[in-house]
Parts: C-alpha cells; structure tokens; sequence
C-alpha cells in the first residue's frame, strides 16, 4: 500500500493520541493537551506532519508554526519543549528519507527555517545545533536503592540537611497554591536577569496539564515560607522535571533538594521507568553537576536545523545590558517584559 504524507490536527485527532500512546519513542511534549495549551494561550498554529499507511500513522512529527516579527517565522517541534523526538518507525530508513524531504521541500521562503528539538540522522542536508544535552535518571521501585547511588556531598548531605532543618514539602491542590510556585518563579528569573514567563502561562499548565492529572507540582515550606519548587510531568514510564525555582534567601536549608528527593520518590512508588531533568546548557557546569549528583545519566542534545543558512553560533539571550536591567529593576520590569516577549522566543 502506498504511503502519503499527511497534515492532521494533533490537538483534536484521536488517531495521534493512539499513535503516542503506542510509539516507545512518544514523550510529554508530544501530548495533545501540552499542545492545546500552546495554541489556545499563545495563538500559534499547531499541526503535525504524519506518514501513514492507510488509515494508520506509521511516523509523526508535530509542529508550531511561529510568525513573529521579533524572532521571524519558522516551525518548531514544540514550542517551549525541551525536546521532541521524530516518531518513526523502528529501522526504517525510507520513513525517515521520505519524511525529511517533505520538510526540506517545505523550507523556504514562507517558512525559512524548520528546527526539530532532536537530532536526526538523515541523507537530507541539514545543520545540527549541540548547544544542550539532557539527563535521565533511571528509577526503582525502592527509592532506598536510588538513595545510595545519590553523590554522598551534593545530593544525600543536602537531603538531610533539609529534614534536619524541618523543611516540609507539600504537592498543589488548587491554582492558589501553585501561584506560590509561579511567585518563586518570578524571584528566580529575576535573578537571572531572564524574561518571567506570563501569569497566563502557569495557568494553562494548571488547567491543561496539572488540574487533568498529567503532572505534579511541589513546593518546599519552612513553617509557613515558601522556599523553592518544582513543576514536574508525567507521560507513558517518565517523569518530568520541567520547571524549578528557589528564593535564594534560604538556600542553606536545601530546599531544591527536598522536593526533588519527594518527587523521586513518588515517581519510584508509581512505577515510573525513569526521570528527565530535561535540557540543560552544555556551557552550565553548575547546572549539570547539579543533576549528575542525581545520578542522571548525561546525553547530548543536538537540535536538526532545515535552513538555507548556518545557524548562528551561540543561543539567543537577552544582552549583559538587558539582563542587568532586568536583575537591578522593579520585580515589575522582569514581569512585564515576559507578558510582551516571551511568546517570540520559544
């Protein structure tokens, strides 16, 4: 039987929902309700190119087509994902010959650059961008076992040091709760002299992803002050960690630590295969120790880039300049900015 290359709406389609809920390559990113959030807060328009063999998807990839006049127009395999593995069949080199020429068909004027958050070995010329890598954690029914494997300074002190110092963490039952964790947020990239993600942001991933039971989210308390916390997804054998943040004020009583231990050890009591801390850049040494104490395994990140120029060498950041404006300003300027131009850099 022949096959076609198809457009559908991963959205709505059930046939998607039971191509991911099948492929072992399927992940969080790949979900329609992560996509419904993306198209209903930001606009942007969601679809997903399928190879199919009569009525079955046999190889997907979704997109979100971004036209921005800040940033330009490109599609993306996902928006604000960290990564979004093709959906091919196992080795099959004409599913992924066949797919691949239909995008760089398609690259051009209209769409000037495609970038798929995965790196994909094709004899279709494309640019790899190795700016990430990404860190898993394999899981065990007995977090006792992942206990010991933990790196006995960075990771297994600070936990005690959190118990020692009565730190409590507690899961988000209502928005109001998790409006705790958008604040700490706040005063996170704040720090970092980065875009705040918009309000309305947070609370799409509440309704879409939290409220329906696709994710967690954990705040860590001392008495009553919140000190740090962490937005975690769920999806087929894998748990999340997708958002963390901490008020640095009380970084010495380990509060990252503390839910990152609880959310271990949920993820091991419900049978979860495996954690993905998700991307990280390889320039941030700090960051991937921080993760490696973990004992996640580290694995490198490349981005397939269909465009008919090089990539430009680096990511895109805000300047020294705009990220000291953004540290050494109102709590208000980091806010506002992330209300008007964080849909553009995706």
């Amino acid at each position: 039987m022949t096959e076609q290359v198809h457009i559908i709406d991963p959205c709505t389609s059930a046939e998607w929902m039971q191509f991911i809920a099948s492929h072992p390559d399927a992940g969080f990113f790949h979900h329609p309700a992560w996509m419904r959030m993306l198209q209903d807060i930001y606009g942007y328009r969601i679809f997903a190119i399928c190879l199919k063999s009569g009525n079955a998807i046999r190889a997907g990839i979704p997109f979100g087509d971004i036209h921005s006049l800040l940033t330009g127009k490109r599609w993306i395999s996902m928006p604000f994902s960290d990564h979004c593995q093709p959906l091919f069949p196992f080795n099959d080199p004409d599913a992924v010959h066949a797919m691949m020429n239909y995008l760089k068909e398609r690259q051009g004027i209209d769409t000037p650059k495609i970038e798929i958050r995965w790196g994909i070995k094709s004899s279709t010329p494309v640019y790899l961008e190795k700016h990430f890598v990404y860190h898993l954690l394999p899981l065990n029914k007995d977090p006792r076992v992942i206990y010991k494997a933990l790196d006995k300074q960075m990771a297994q002190r600070s936990i005690r040091k959190a118990e020692r110092e009565g730190v409590t963490v507690r899961q988000c039952t209502t928005f109001e709760e998790f409006d705790v964790f958008y604040r700490l947020q706040v005063i996170t990239r704040k720090r970092l002299g980065v875009l705040a993600q918009p309000r309305t942001f947070f609370r799409g991933i509440w309704e879409y992803i939290l409220k329906p039971g696709l994710g967690f989210a954990l705040v860590s308390y001392k008495d009553t002050t919140p000190l740090a916390g962490g937005v975690f997804l769920k999806f087929g054998s894998t748990v999340y960690y997708k958002y963390g943040a901490m008020d640095t004020a009380y970084k010495t009583y380990r509060p990252v630590h503390a839910f990152m231990w609880k959310a271990i050890q949920r993820a091991c009591t419900e049978g979860y295969a495996q954690l993905d801390f998700c991307r990280s850049e390889s320039s941030n040494e700090g960051l991937k120790k921080f993760k490696t104490s973990w004992n996640a395994v580290e694995h490198e990140l490349p981005y397939t880039i269909f465009s008919n120029t090089p990539p430009k060498s680096g990511l895109f950041k805000l300047d020294a300049v705009a990220g000291a404006v953004i540290r050494h300003s109102p709590e208000f300027v980091c806010t506002l900015s992330g209300e008007l131009l964080y849909k553009h850099f995706v």
